[in-house]
């Protein structure tokens, strides 16, 4: 039996990791009325959807306040790992949904992350995707919250190189 979750009004939705810089793990972490849903991907996951969501908030010409962002709560234990990540928009609620797909182990693609190219309704509607689904309803404020600081952990671990004279790691 797999995990899905659907969040509608989540109180945080944030990027994070578990190691030192080289060997991170990433996670992505939403809270509603104190359910906690963590879900592991890639860095480049991350990167992807933070630059994903800044960019269709500034198509809505959002210049809103931005919610801040905590920590992961910990411990974190991955309900499963995302294997595809897609968004759709509700304009008129202001709000963004944000779909995260378990891999599939039978999958050959490895385009994973945001693929702006693809219908998202087709990402949601796949029946013959039998892996856990996740979906995240954020409103632009929490959205634009996450974006930033997801961005700003992406270049933690190259900092943190650079800082001690080293090379930046890869994650």
């Amino acid at each position: 039996m797999t995990d899905d979750f659907d969040l509608r009004n989540p109180d945080s939705f944030v990027a994070g990791t578990v190691g030192p810089p080289g060997q991170r793990i990433f996670f992505l972490q939403a809270a509603e009325a104190g359910h906690i849903v963590s879900l592991k991907l890639e860095k480049g996951q991350v990167w992807a959807l933070a630059n994903l969501l800044s960019e269709l908030l500034e198509s809505e010409n959002y210049d809103g306040p931005a919610t801040p962002v905590g920590e992961l709560a910990e411990p974190v234990a991955a309900a499963w790992t995302v294997g595809r990540l897609a968004t759709g928009m509700d304009t008129e609620g202001k709000v963004i949904v944000v779909i995260a797909e378990e891999i599939d182990d039978s999958e050959t693609d490895e385009a994973l992350g945001p693929d702006p190219d693809e219908d998202e309704a087709a990402a949601v509607d796949d029946d013959e995707h039998s892996g856990g689904r996740a979906r995240f309803h954020l409103d632009y404020a929490l959205a634009l919250g996450f974006a930033q600081q997801a961005l700003l952990l992406v270049e933690e671990g190259r900092d943190f190189g650079m800082r001690n004279g080293h090379r930046p790691p890869r994650d």
